[in-house]
């Protein structure tokens, strides 16, 4: 679980898994209702963060890189 905002609001991740030297993972949000949606995250914020992004290209969510490293290392 990653902090989202600072109403108590939390992005949830699993299954990373790297396929050709793209990484995905499931995520879904507190924000909406939706399920978990596999999805192909990037590097943004000139390499400071990992990026979900949209269909359109708009990061819908980022968050630090040691986010994942903990999700590794569970």
């Amino acid at each position: 679980m990653i902090p989202v905002d600072h109403t108590g609001n939390s992005l949830f991740i699993k299954d990373l898994e790297e396929i050709e030297n793209k990484v995905f993972l499931k995520y879904r949000s507190t924000l909406n209702d939706i399920p978990f949606m596999r999805t192909e995250i990037f590097v943004v914020d000139d390499n400071n963060n990992i990026g979900i992004v949209g269909t359109d290209g708009t990061v819908l969510f980022r968050f630090a890189e040691q986010w994942l490293l903990k999700l590794i290392n569970e």
